[in-house]
């Protein structure tokens, strides 16, 4: 083919379109059991709707209330910048004493709180 053909989409072999028309009956189905299923579908999602209501208020509350229980034993973080040297030096002490530099930490900050009264 050279540059100067193209080809149509008349060309192309395409299948054609299925149509769906939502009346006939499922082939597996009596044609009584087609007819009552859609009456009786739209009624629970009605009354779903119409109940979701205060049922959404209430779960809403119910969540928030045990987030905040939650959250009462929960760890707060904080980020400290340290040079190079004091780092050095935490690191180091962990290591020595067999322990996270985040206890260290923790542990000296409550010293520090306690002998200052807070």
């Amino acid at each position: 083919m050279s540059g100067k053909e193209s080809l149509s989409l008349d060309e192309f072999a395409t299948a054609p379109r299925r149509q769906r028309s939502p009346a006939t009956p499922a082939p597996d189905r009596a044609p009584d059991e087609s007819l009552a299923a859609p009456q009786s579908a739209p009624a629970p999602a009605a009354t779903e709707e119409t109940a979701k209501g205060p049922v959404s208020g209430e779960a809403s509350k119910a969540l928030r209330q045990m987030k905040r229980e939650r959250m009462k034993g929960a760890s707060h973080f904080v980020n400290v910048n340290l040079d190079r040297e004091t780092k050095r030096r935490l690191k180091l002490a962990s290591f020595n004493m067999e322990t996270s530099m985040q206890h260290l930490m923790e542990k000296a900050i409550r010293q520090y709180l306690d002998a200052n009264g807070f």
